[in-house]
């Protein structure tokens, strides 16, 4: 258990000697973690917003102090099932982060992924 734990939260696994990534043509194992962290927790964090521009029309950002601190859990939680599946050394880190923000959008998917990641 302890141990699946540890392979979740270890972002470089992946591409550490004898990892399935480890051999890949510029595989680089001190991967930018941290701004694609920043890129899914603005993506968490921006969407009930949008959400609810689309129904109003109106921007209204009460709340959006609890909202942050909400968004920074869940991406801490969901990041490595994320940054595990999307990303690509090999490709810009722009594109990397875009599509990282997306998937930030759909965080409540990314939330049942890295809860079904954590039991097997």
């Amino acid at each position: 258990m302890l141990n699946s734990l540890i392979r979740y939260f270890d972002l470089q696994a992946g591409y550490r000697t004898g990892g399935p990534r480890a051999h890949a043509a510029g595989a680089n194992p001190s991967l930018p973690v941290i701004p694609q962290y920043i890129a899914l927790v603005l993506g968490i964090a921006v969407q009930p917003f949008l959400a609810q521009f689309q129904q109003t029309r109106k921007w209204d950002l009460s709340g959006w102090q609890g909202w942050m601190i909400f968004s920074i859990l869940v991406g801490l939680i969901v990041f490595p099932a994320v940054y595990k599946r999307s990303f690509d050394p090999q490709s810009n880190l722009f594109v990397q982060l875009c599509a990282t923000f997306a998937s930030g959008l759909g965080w409540q998917s990314l939330m049942q992924t890295g809860a079904a990641v954590i039991h097997h």
